[in-house]
């Protein structure tokens, strides 16, 4: 029953003044009721979804390393960014089950991937990385995230390259393979206010040309005709394992991490990759995708916020300095009295290869 024909119930019933009046205060008291309700609704959607994926092949290819990087990634999530566990789904290699899954780092044998990832004595991973759960799990998420809620994507495993259909590809627990076509498709049916993606693996640039889409952000640890690269000095990936804590703001250690450039207290999407970027030591090439290309300066991992997009600070009227990108999303240092000439000239010296334009950015 609406509002409307519950007053015409009760009016119907009034024939003089005191009884009119009560209708009014009815319906007023309704019209708090229902005001309430949708102020409690509005309070429980608009949050992240967080999916954290590491494929793993088989026994034989599953390296400790990622399983180090998704628990990493998980303990930030729950103890700095303060997500919730309904608020994540892991999908882990074999789903936590008492088979030994995973390659000890020190390259000695084998071991069972422990199923509590963030020590607190409960079992956190139930669901298996083959491309059957893969499917299943964002065909669900899809279905039950709102336009208000956002989705936060990482995936760290395996990568290859297809010639065939000349497609990158993720191996899946099981040898399954899950293209970017495919995953584009997954993606395509949520209707969120908008989805971030991290992806470690090998020719993983070649996700983005599929994945790129309005309201994304992707980064990716390398090019799609490269090799993604293990830490040479601890048991975790290269340029994940400096983009997790660059979202932490610390190392597994619990070091501190300095990402957040414009000190507004929060890391952004641009930010951490530009921090990983940075810091990357090994033979790869980090991409960066953004649409509109402002959207990873404003697009954070925090649960404790309303929605975790951030207005683009104003002081004394005037917008934040401009910043310069190349299309990989690096910032190229530019002195304040560039122009056009200037660009054509920074233009005329990059390859093809490495994105011959610069994107100005506010």
């Amino acid at each position: 029953m609406n509002r409307i024909s519950l007053l015409g119930r009760v009016c119907s019933c009034s024939s003089g003044f005191k009884r009119t009046r009560f209708c009014f205060r009815l319906l007023a008291a309704l019209s708090v009721v229902v005001s309430c309700c949708a102020v409690s609704a509005q309070e429980t959607t608009g949050r992240v979804h967080a999916v954290i994926i590491n494929g793993g092949m088989n026994k034989l290819m599953n390296h400790e390393r990622y399983w180090n990087d998704c628990a990493f990634l998980y303990r930030t999530l729950r103890e700095d960014l303060h997500f919730s566990k309904q608020d994540i789904t892991l999908l882990m290699s074999d789903g936590g089950e008492p088979g030994r899954d995973m390659l000890l780092a020190d390259g000695s044998g084998f071991a069972t991937s422990p199923a509590d990832i963030d020590g607190d004595g409960e079992r956190d991973v139930w669901l298996p990385a083959t491309l059957a759960q893969v499917d299943a799990s964002l065909t669900e998420l899809a279905a039950r995230l709102t336009s208000n809620d956002r989705l936060f994507l990482f995936m760290i495993d395996h990568g290859d390259f297809d010639n065939r259909v000349q497609q990158s590809y993720a191996w899946m627990w099981g040898s399954g393979r899950l293209y970017p076509t495919h995953l584009a498709q997954l993606l395509d049916a949520f209707h969120v206010e908008s989805i971030s993606l991290c992806l470690g693996l090998c020719h993983s640039g070649g996700f983005i040309e599929e994945l790129r889409h309005e309201n994304r952000v992707i980064a990716t640890s390398c090019a799609e005709n490269e090799q993604s690269w293990a830490c040479t000095d601890s048991p975790y990936d290269e340029f994940v394992f400096h983009w997790i804590c660059a979202v932490a703001g610390h190392d597994p250690e619990g070091n501190d991490v300095s990402a957040d450039t414009d000190d507004d207290g929060y890391v952004s999407m641009a930010e951490a990759f530009d921090y990983a970027y940075q810091h990357d030591r090994r033979e790869e090439t980090p991409q960066y995708s953004s649409m509109p290309t402002t959207l990873g300066e404003s697009w954070w991992l925090l649960q404790t916020q309303k929605n975790g997009i951030k207005e683009r600070k104003i002081e004394n009227g005037m917008s934040a300095p401009r910043k310069y990108y190349d299309l990989q999303g690096r910032i190229i240092p530019v002195s304040s009295g560039i122009h056009g000439k200037t660009i054509k000239k920074l233009n005329a010296k990059q390859s093809f290869l490495h994105s011959p334009i610069i994107i100005i950015k506010p």
